[in-house]
């Protein structure tokens, strides 16, 4: 399912300036973003955890376990982003089955990332 479909007329649409940051490491969080147009960069305190592409989704964590972002999220180019709350993401998971599969492999690949950077150490 290509889940950029879904979101590219989205309500809620933000533009984030290159070099702006979308999520900031620390803050509350109370909303995902679907990106739409261009490329971001993922860190950990300071630290590379990969890129972000169109179609890929940023700040889920906040949404499930209400805790303060863990991570940092650059925009490396002029980005736009579909902007999901609470109530958007618990409807997804009830009528986008294939949306909570995706969730998962997306939460699952960024947990191997961090391990895999934390052995390197």
């Amino acid at each position: 399912m290509d889940f950029l479909e879904i979101f590219n007329n989205a309500e809620d649409l933000v533009n984030v300036a290159q070099g702006e940051p979308i999520i900031k490491e620390g803050e509350a969080g109370d909303c995902l973003y679907v990106l739409i147009e261009g490329e971001a960069d993922i860190t950990l305190h300071g630290r590379s955890l990969g890129k972000i592409h169109v179609g890929e989704i940023i700040g889920e964590m906040a949404l499930i376990n209400s805790e303060k972002r863990s991570a940092t999220v650059l925009a490396a180019t002029d980005c736009k982003l579909a902007l999901i709350n609470q109530a958007a993401f618990s409807s997804l998971l009830q009528h986008v089955p294939d949306f909570s599969m995706h969730l998962l492999q997306v939460m699952a690949d960024r947990l191997k990332t961090a391990y895999n950077i934390i052995e390197e150490k």
